[in-house]
């Protein structure tokens, strides 16, 4: 009966250990620092209903951006938390102001101020056969 005894107490305690130690790792991953979010994926804009553009990260941080018939291709990179910079053809270090909670970003194109947002996390290029 003791042996029982000692065999329930140590499933119990070792129940308990592992209550605590989840609670813990919890925790620590609640208040640890946060990776700040990442621009990648397609974008789009209601203003340019034809206009899309494409970041992917995984290609040596290509961009691609499409608008009717026009197309550049370039590269960004990362400023600050909040701000990317494109370099292409039509966009030189151009700065786009990006918010990762709403996966959007502002951009000026051609002296207009631009919202796009993220409507697919893939980096998806659209291209139509005639």
């Amino acid at each position: 009966m003791k042996v029982y005894k000692k065999r329930l107490v140590g499933i119990l305690v070792l129940i308990f250990i592992c209550i605590i130690g989840n609670f813990l790792v919890r925790i620590i991953l609640l208040y640890s620092v946060k990776e700040s979010p990442i621009l990648q994926g397609t974008y789009s804009c209601d203003k340019l209903p034809f206009a899309s553009m494409v970041f992917d990260l995984d290609d040596n941080n290509t961009f691609y951006y499409y608008n009717y018939d026009e197309m550049s291709k370039g590269t960004y990179s990362k400023g600050t938390d909040s701000e990317h910079f494109i370099n292409s053809s039509k966009f030189q270090n151009t700065k786009i102001l990006y918010d990762g909670e709403k996966q959007t970003f502002i951009i000026k194109i051609d002296g207009e101020t631009y919202l796009f947002k993220q409507f697919d996390r893939l980096p998806i290029i659209h291209l139509e056969s005639e």
